[in-house]
Protein backbone atom coordinates (compact mmCIF):
# COMPACT_ATOMS: atom_id res chain seq x y z
CA UNK A 1 0.00 0.00 0.00
CA UNK A 2 1.10 3.25 -0.85
CA UNK A 3 1.25 6.48 1.08
CA UNK A 4 0.12 6.34 4.97
CA UNK A 5 1.97 3.26 6.56
CA UNK A 6 1.16 1.46 10.16
CA UNK A 7 4.72 1.11 11.86
CA UNK A 8 4.01 -1.76 14.72
CA UNK A 9 6.07 -3.98 16.39
CA UNK A 10 5.78 -6.58 14.79
CA UNK A 11 7.64 -9.83 15.73
CA UNK A 12 9.01 -11.04 12.55
CA UNK A 13 11.65 -12.56 10.65
CA UNK A 14 12.86 -11.20 7.78
CA UNK A 15 15.30 -12.16 5.09
CA UNK A 16 19.02 -11.66 5.90
CA UNK A 17 21.84 -10.64 2.97
CA UNK A 18 25.06 -11.80 4.59
CA UNK A 19 28.38 -11.78 3.37
CA UNK A 20 31.33 -14.06 3.80
CA UNK A 21 35.03 -13.53 5.26
CA UNK A 22 37.19 -13.23 8.45
CA UNK A 23 35.60 -12.89 11.64
CA UNK A 24 34.88 -10.30 14.59
CA UNK A 25 37.26 -11.26 17.39
CA UNK A 26 35.27 -11.81 20.46
CA UNK A 27 35.33 -8.35 23.00
CA UNK A 28 36.02 -7.79 26.04
CA UNK A 29 34.19 -5.43 28.14
CA UNK A 30 35.49 -1.38 27.64
CA UNK A 31 37.88 -2.32 24.69
CA UNK A 32 37.90 -0.17 21.98
CA UNK A 33 37.69 -1.37 18.49
CA UNK A 34 38.50 0.77 15.59
CA UNK A 35 36.35 -0.12 13.03
CA UNK A 36 36.78 1.41 9.76
CA UNK A 37 36.57 -0.83 6.66
CA UNK A 38 35.75 -0.58 3.35
CA UNK A 39 31.98 -0.87 1.89
CA UNK A 40 30.32 -4.37 1.69
CA UNK A 41 31.37 -7.17 -0.90
CA UNK A 42 28.65 -8.89 -2.60
CA UNK A 43 27.70 -11.85 -1.12
CA UNK A 44 23.90 -13.50 -2.13
CA UNK A 45 21.15 -12.99 0.35
CA UNK A 46 20.25 -16.03 2.43
CA UNK A 47 17.58 -16.93 4.66
CA UNK A 48 18.32 -16.91 8.50
CA UNK A 49 18.34 -19.27 11.18
CA UNK A 50 15.81 -17.86 13.74
CA UNK A 51 17.36 -15.19 15.82
CA UNK A 52 16.41 -13.10 18.52
CA UNK A 53 13.73 -10.28 18.27
CA UNK A 54 15.28 -7.00 18.30
CA UNK A 55 13.66 -4.11 20.86
CA UNK A 56 10.50 -2.80 18.87
CA UNK A 57 10.00 0.65 18.82
CA UNK A 58 6.68 2.19 20.18
CA UNK A 59 3.56 1.87 17.96
CA UNK A 60 2.52 4.00 15.87
CA UNK A 61 0.93 5.71 12.93
CA UNK A 62 3.48 8.07 10.04
CA UNK A 63 2.20 10.30 7.91
CA UNK A 64 3.56 10.03 5.04
CA UNK A 65 7.10 12.43 4.81
CA UNK A 66 6.79 16.08 3.74
CA UNK A 67 8.41 17.02 0.32
CA UNK A 68 11.15 19.57 0.84
CA UNK A 69 10.22 22.17 -1.67
CA UNK A 70 11.04 21.82 -5.54
CA UNK A 71 13.51 24.55 -5.20
CA UNK A 72 14.87 27.58 -3.67
CA UNK A 73 16.99 29.27 -5.59
CA UNK A 74 17.66 29.52 -8.98
CA UNK A 75 19.42 28.02 -11.30
CA UNK A 76 23.18 29.02 -11.69
CA UNK A 77 24.46 30.01 -15.51
CA UNK A 78 26.84 28.19 -17.37
CA UNK A 79 30.46 29.77 -18.62
CA UNK A 80 31.07 27.25 -21.01
CA UNK A 81 33.34 25.15 -19.52
CA UNK A 82 33.94 21.33 -20.99
CA UNK A 83 32.96 19.11 -18.40
CA UNK A 84 35.59 16.04 -17.79
CA UNK A 85 35.14 12.52 -18.99
CA UNK A 86 34.16 10.26 -16.17
CA UNK A 87 34.55 6.59 -15.49
CA UNK A 88 31.42 5.96 -14.29
CA UNK A 89 28.69 4.03 -16.05
CA UNK A 90 26.13 6.73 -14.70
CA UNK A 91 27.22 10.80 -13.44
CA UNK A 92 25.27 13.72 -12.54
CA UNK A 93 26.29 17.13 -11.18
CA UNK A 94 23.54 18.63 -9.34
CA UNK A 95 22.49 22.18 -7.81
CA UNK A 96 20.84 22.03 -4.65
CA UNK A 97 19.01 25.36 -4.74
CA UNK A 98 17.32 25.12 -7.80
CA UNK A 99 17.41 21.11 -8.17
CA UNK A 100 18.44 21.46 -11.45
CA UNK A 101 20.81 18.61 -13.23
CA UNK A 102 24.05 20.64 -14.46
CA UNK A 103 25.73 17.34 -16.45
CA UNK A 104 23.93 14.03 -16.91
CA UNK A 105 25.53 10.80 -18.13
CA UNK A 106 22.71 7.89 -18.16
CA UNK A 107 21.25 9.62 -15.60
CA UNK A 108 17.83 7.90 -15.83
CA UNK A 109 19.88 4.22 -16.37
CA UNK A 110 18.43 1.94 -13.47
CA UNK A 111 21.87 0.64 -11.77
CA UNK A 112 22.90 -0.83 -8.52
CA UNK A 113 23.32 1.65 -5.41
CA UNK A 114 25.48 -0.38 -3.18
CA UNK A 115 25.47 1.35 0.11
CA UNK A 116 24.08 4.41 -1.18
CA UNK A 117 21.05 2.79 -0.17
CA UNK A 118 22.08 3.60 3.87
CA UNK A 119 21.15 7.24 2.60
CA UNK A 120 17.67 6.06 2.38
CA UNK A 121 17.89 3.94 5.50
CA UNK A 122 19.17 7.19 7.84
CA UNK A 123 16.77 9.46 6.39
CA UNK A 124 13.79 7.40 7.05
CA UNK A 125 15.24 6.33 10.96
CA UNK A 126 15.91 9.87 12.05
CA UNK A 127 12.56 11.86 10.36
CA UNK A 128 10.47 9.03 11.94
CA UNK A 129 10.12 9.74 15.38
CA UNK A 130 11.89 8.11 16.75
CA UNK A 131 14.03 8.80 20.28
CA UNK A 132 17.62 9.01 18.87
CA UNK A 133 19.06 8.59 22.37
CA UNK A 134 16.90 5.29 23.12
CA UNK A 135 18.57 2.07 23.67
CA UNK A 136 18.69 -0.52 21.11
CA UNK A 137 19.15 -4.16 21.98
CA UNK A 138 21.22 -5.58 19.34
CA UNK A 139 20.50 -9.19 17.57
CA UNK A 140 22.47 -8.57 14.45
CA UNK A 141 25.77 -10.68 14.96
CA UNK A 142 28.61 -8.85 13.00
CA UNK A 143 30.72 -12.13 13.60
CA UNK A 144 28.79 -13.73 10.82
CA UNK A 145 29.06 -11.28 8.37
CA UNK A 146 32.51 -11.91 6.93
CA UNK A 147 33.66 -9.68 4.14
CA UNK A 148 31.09 -7.52 4.98
CA UNK A 149 31.49 -3.78 5.71
CA UNK A 150 30.39 -3.74 9.68
CA UNK A 151 29.80 -1.25 12.45
CA UNK A 152 30.75 -4.51 14.79
CA UNK A 153 28.28 -4.84 17.24
CA UNK A 154 27.01 -8.45 18.65
CA UNK A 155 23.73 -9.64 20.16
CA UNK A 156 23.00 -8.69 23.81
CA UNK A 157 24.21 -5.38 23.73
CA UNK A 158 23.23 -2.10 23.90
CA UNK A 159 23.84 1.20 21.78
CA UNK A 160 21.52 4.12 20.83
CA UNK A 161 19.72 4.85 17.83
CA UNK A 162 22.06 7.49 17.25
CA UNK A 163 25.36 5.40 18.00
CA UNK A 164 23.87 2.66 14.99
CA UNK A 165 22.95 5.75 12.91
CA UNK A 166 26.95 6.56 12.96
CA UNK A 167 27.93 2.93 12.61
CA UNK A 168 25.55 2.69 9.31
CA UNK A 169 27.15 5.80 7.67
CA UNK A 170 30.78 6.19 8.56
CA UNK A 171 31.89 2.67 8.07
CA UNK A 172 28.91 1.78 6.26
CA UNK A 173 28.04 -0.74 8.84
CA UNK A 174 25.69 -3.59 6.90
CA UNK A 175 25.23 -4.81 10.75
CA UNK A 176 23.92 -1.38 11.97
CA UNK A 177 21.41 -1.49 8.69
CA UNK A 178 19.36 -4.52 10.01
CA UNK A 179 19.22 -3.41 13.42
CA UNK A 180 17.74 -0.09 12.94
CA UNK A 181 15.30 -1.26 10.51
CA UNK A 182 14.49 -4.65 13.11
CA UNK A 183 14.08 -1.71 15.61
CA UNK A 184 11.68 0.26 13.78
CA UNK A 185 9.73 -2.18 11.69
CA UNK A 186 9.91 -5.16 13.66
CA UNK A 187 11.73 -7.36 11.04
CA UNK A 188 13.66 -6.87 8.06
CA UNK A 189 10.91 -7.66 5.07
CA UNK A 190 8.77 -5.03 6.89
CA UNK A 191 11.11 -1.98 7.11
CA UNK A 192 11.96 -2.89 3.16
CA UNK A 193 8.61 -2.24 2.32
CA UNK A 194 8.88 1.12 4.63
CA UNK A 195 11.31 1.59 2.24
CA UNK A 196 9.74 1.21 -0.82
CA UNK A 197 6.49 3.03 0.63
CA UNK A 198 8.86 6.15 1.33
CA UNK A 199 10.24 6.02 -2.16
CA UNK A 200 6.84 5.80 -3.56
CA UNK A 201 5.66 8.96 -1.69
CA UNK A 202 8.61 11.02 -2.61
CA UNK A 203 7.79 10.69 -6.38
CA UNK A 204 10.76 7.89 -6.98
CA UNK A 205 9.12 5.82 -9.80
CA UNK A 206 12.94 4.40 -11.01
CA UNK A 207 13.86 3.26 -7.26
CA UNK A 208 13.39 0.04 -5.46
CA UNK A 209 14.91 -1.51 -2.86
CA UNK A 210 15.46 -5.27 -1.45
CA UNK A 211 16.87 -4.74 1.72
CA UNK A 212 18.56 -1.71 4.34
CA UNK A 213 22.14 -1.68 3.35
CA UNK A 214 22.33 -2.49 -0.50
CA UNK A 215 24.18 -5.79 -1.14
CA UNK A 216 23.20 -6.97 -4.71
CA UNK A 217 19.40 -7.72 -5.26
CA UNK A 218 18.32 -8.04 -8.75
CA UNK A 219 14.86 -5.92 -7.16
CA UNK A 220 17.27 -3.69 -6.08
CA UNK A 221 17.96 -0.60 -7.75
CA UNK A 222 18.02 3.49 -8.79
CA UNK A 223 18.92 5.89 -10.92
CA UNK A 224 21.58 8.45 -10.76
CA UNK A 225 19.06 11.53 -11.14
CA UNK A 226 16.61 10.06 -8.25
CA UNK A 227 19.81 9.48 -5.89
CA UNK A 228 20.35 13.19 -6.45
CA UNK A 229 17.14 13.84 -5.52
CA UNK A 230 17.55 11.62 -2.20
CA UNK A 231 20.53 13.04 -1.59
CA UNK A 232 19.17 16.81 -1.46
CA UNK A 233 16.05 15.69 0.64
CA UNK A 234 18.43 14.14 3.30
CA UNK A 235 21.08 17.04 3.55
CA UNK A 236 18.30 19.36 4.40
CA UNK A 237 18.09 17.34 7.77
CA UNK A 238 20.59 19.13 10.19
CA UNK A 239 21.08 15.36 12.26
CA UNK A 240 22.00 13.87 8.70
CA UNK A 241 24.71 16.36 7.59
CA UNK A 242 26.64 16.07 10.61
CA UNK A 243 26.18 12.61 10.75
CA UNK A 244 27.89 12.32 6.92
CA UNK A 245 29.93 14.88 7.73
CA UNK A 246 32.08 13.63 11.08
CA UNK A 247 35.35 12.10 10.74
CA UNK A 248 34.78 9.29 13.81
CA UNK A 249 32.37 8.51 16.52
CA UNK A 250 32.33 6.89 19.24
CA UNK A 251 30.00 4.53 20.20
CA UNK A 252 29.71 3.22 23.74
CA UNK A 253 27.44 0.03 24.38
CA UNK A 254 27.17 -2.04 27.75
CA UNK A 255 29.89 -4.35 26.26
CA UNK A 256 31.93 -2.61 23.85
CA UNK A 257 33.14 0.86 22.71
CA UNK A 258 33.64 1.13 19.03
CA UNK A 259 35.11 4.11 17.44
CA UNK A 260 33.49 4.06 13.91
CA UNK A 261 35.48 6.02 11.07
CA UNK A 262 34.28 7.48 8.17
CA UNK A 263 35.78 5.87 4.90
CA UNK A 264 34.42 8.57 2.18
CA UNK A 265 37.85 9.43 1.37
CA UNK A 266 36.14 12.86 -0.46
CA UNK A 267 36.02 14.18 2.08
CA UNK A 268 39.56 15.16 2.85
CA UNK A 269 40.31 15.88 -0.76
CA UNK A 270 37.87 18.16 -2.03
CA UNK A 271 37.81 21.61 -0.23
CA UNK A 272 34.40 22.03 1.10
CA UNK A 273 33.59 18.37 0.94
CA UNK A 274 30.93 17.74 3.73
CA UNK A 275 29.42 14.22 2.60
CA UNK A 276 28.00 11.74 1.85
CA UNK A 277 28.51 8.61 0.90
CA UNK A 278 30.83 5.54 -0.89
CA UNK A 279 29.70 1.92 -1.82
CA UNK A 280 30.66 -0.81 -3.26
CA UNK A 281 29.57 -4.49 -4.30
CA UNK A 282 30.66 -6.34 -7.37
CA UNK A 283 28.12 -6.23 -8.96
CA UNK A 284 27.47 -2.34 -8.56
CA UNK A 285 31.37 -1.48 -8.86
CA UNK A 286 32.08 1.53 -6.84
CA UNK A 287 29.40 3.55 -6.12
CA UNK A 288 29.29 7.65 -4.98
CA UNK A 289 27.09 10.53 -3.52
CA UNK A 290 29.72 13.80 -3.08
CA UNK A 291 28.88 16.64 -1.39
CA UNK A 292 30.61 20.19 -1.34
CA UNK A 293 29.71 23.40 -0.46
CA UNK A 294 31.34 26.90 -1.44
CA UNK A 295 30.55 30.33 -0.70
CA UNK A 296 26.49 29.35 0.26
CA UNK A 297 26.53 26.73 -2.53
CA UNK A 298 26.01 23.14 -2.57
CA UNK A 299 26.81 20.85 -5.10
CA UNK A 300 25.97 17.00 -5.71
CA UNK A 301 28.51 14.62 -7.89
CA UNK A 302 26.47 11.39 -7.98
CA UNK A 303 28.60 8.25 -9.64
CA UNK A 304 27.40 4.58 -10.33
CA UNK A 305 29.48 2.29 -11.34
CA UNK A 306 32.69 4.34 -11.48
CA UNK A 307 36.04 2.23 -11.35
CA UNK A 308 37.77 5.90 -10.43
CA UNK A 309 35.38 7.69 -8.28
CA UNK A 310 37.13 9.76 -5.77
CA UNK A 311 38.99 11.56 -8.85
CA UNK A 312 36.15 11.52 -11.06
CA UNK A 313 34.05 13.35 -7.98
CA UNK A 314 37.41 15.69 -7.52
CA UNK A 315 37.13 16.33 -11.08
CA UNK A 316 33.50 17.05 -11.52
CA UNK A 317 32.84 19.30 -8.06
CA UNK A 318 35.88 21.79 -9.42
CA UNK A 319 34.47 21.57 -12.97
CA UNK A 320 30.68 22.50 -11.41
CA UNK A 321 32.38 25.46 -9.62
CA UNK A 322 34.39 26.80 -12.09
CA UNK A 323 31.74 26.49 -14.42
CA UNK A 324 28.60 28.01 -13.05
CA UNK A 325 28.11 31.26 -11.43
CA UNK A 326 25.06 31.60 -9.39
CA UNK A 327 22.88 35.06 -10.26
Amino acid sequence: MRGRFLLAPVIALGLVASACGGDVPSPSAAQVFPIGVADAAEAPATVAAPQPTATAAPARVQPPFVLRPEAWGTAPVSLGLTAPATSAAAAVVYDEGSGELLHAVNAEQRLAPASLTKIITAIIIIESGLDLDAPVTIDVDSRTMVGSSVMGIIPGDVFTVRDLLYGLMLPSGNDAALALGRYMSGSDRAFVELMNDWAWDMGLRETHFANAHGLSNPNHYTTARELAHISRYAMANPVFAEIVRAGSHMAIGHYRTLVVNNVNSYMWQVPGADGLKTGFTYRAGKTLVASATRNGHRLYVVLLNAPSREADAALLTEWGFANFRWE
